[in-house]
């Protein structure tokens, strides 16, 4: 299945995004209480904050910036990190959900790391959110050999 630029719709994404400075909690709750994050877009437990990708269930989550702390009943206060482990999720989602992030935060927080990505057929590379709120940057780093 293809898209309009003649590669697959469906890749692996997967990486951690480091989100700077943190971003209170409350300010993401637009987010992830919208009908097109619910059960997509999570926040991890505190104590979660390990970064590591590979520690990631399958999801997209938010992970605690553990020196923020938790309020009195035991949720994070801020979030340190996006933090993504997703296969076969269409390329149109990966960039509506982080078109969404960028956009919530603002040009107040810079993005700090990159998601790689595996596509379909020899489609590799990495994406890297913009402050502006724009499309993300996708970059191919798919050795060619002409």
């Amino acid at each position: 299945m293809g898209n309009e630029e003649g590669r697959s719709s469906e890749y692996s994404v997967w990486g951690t995004i480091e989100l700077r400075p943190p971003v209170p909690v409350a300010r993401l709750w637009g987010l992830t209480d919208q009908d097109g994050f619910r059960n997509k877009l999570d926040t991890a437990p505190p104590g979660a904050a390990e970064p590591n990708p590979e520690a990631a269930r399958p999801s997209w989550e938010f992970v605690p910036d553990d020196d923020a702390g938790t309020d009195e009943q035991g949720r994070p206060r801020a979030i340190k990190y996006l933090r993504v482990n997703d296969q076969g999720v269409a390329r149109s989602e990966v960039d509506s959900r982080l078109r969404e992030v960028a956009a919530l935060l603002g040009a107040d927080h810079a993005f700090h790391g990159h998601l790689r990505y595996e596509g379909y057929v020899e489609d590799d590379g990495e994406i890297r959110l913009r402050s502006d709120g724009g499309a993300p940057e996708w970059r191919d780093t798919t050795p060619r050999y002409w």
